[in-house]
């Protein structure tokens, strides 16, 4: 069997416990991002490169090839074990990158004969009397796999699910909407200001707020799985469209913001 996972980070902990575990699996990685950005042209992948420039512009670093080649090694991996004839087992959550990139390869993978199956694993845990919430899989650690019963959420994966979800793909494809969010268990489109809300109910009109204490609120009080970098992206753009001031101390590595009176 081989695993398909959307989350870097959960390939390198789902890694980790095979090894651990002395268990023989490929586990295949598909760093997407499909919850952000166009979806609609028809070589998807080039899309994902505009993507990670906006990214790495607002995490200081320079590895858009990089992160592109592991797309398209992730990509190469699969289509071969899928010539094979390998079991596949996908994981993700309701969060849009994982969901969105559940339903394109669901697409992707529609008319295969491989055996596949799926966890769809939650994003709330109770255990020991408390609730454990994930903001993304790459949380987990190698104990949590055991301790939350993950594997006991593979289900099978039949053509006819695949084809459903491949509708649902097409649909959110079509639209091409700049964001995929998740509400009330439904996987829709919505407009690239959406998470702006999130913002700027952190945003003072009369004194001047860190940024990082800005994103780190939203956050903490808005919907999961939206990255830090996105938000400092829709920053930089309600600057530029003069919604909010700014300044930079002298001598500080982060900005401050506040709201402009109109």
């Amino acid at each position: 069997m081989v695993d398909i996972v959307f989350n870097d980070s959960f390939a390198r902990t789902l890694k980790r416990y095979y090894m651990t575990h002395r268990i023989d699996r490929q586990v295949i990685v598909l760093p997407l991002l499909l919850g952000l950005g166009d979806i609609a042209q028809v070589n998807l992948l080039e899309t994902r490169k505009t993507l990670l420039k906006i990214r790495n512009t607002h995490e200081g670093r320079d590895n858009t090839d990089e992160w592109y080649q592991s797309i398209l090694l992730g990509l190469k991996e699969l289509d071969k074990v899928v010539f094979e004839q390998k079991s596949l087992r996908i994981w993700w959550t309701d969060l849009p990158d994982d969901s969105c990139g559940f339903a394109w390869l669901c697409d992707y993978l529609k008319d295969i004969g491989n055996q596949i199956s799926s966890v769809h694993v939650p994003l709330t845990f109770s255990h020991s009397r408390f609730l454990y919430e994930l903001n993304n899989l790459g949380e987990l650690v190698i104990d949590d796999l055991n301790k939350y019963h993950l594997f006991d959420y593979e289900q099978s994966l039949g053509r006819d699910a695949r084809i459903s979800y491949s509708y649902l793909w097409r649909d959110l494809r079509k639209d091409n909407t700049p964001l995929r969010i998740m509400i009330n268990g439904h996987l829709m489109s919505q407009p690239i200001n959406f998470y702006d809300r999130f913002l700027l109910s952190h945003v003072s009109p009369t004194v001047f707020t860190n940024i990082l204490q800005v994103i780190g609120q939203a956050i903490g009080d808005g919907p999961s799985g939206v990255p830090d970098w996105w938000y400092r992206h829709r920053i930089d753009y309600l600057i530029s469209k003069r919604e909010l001031w700014y300044e930079k101390p002298v001598g500080q590595s982060a900005g401050y913001i506040k709201l402009r009176i109109k």
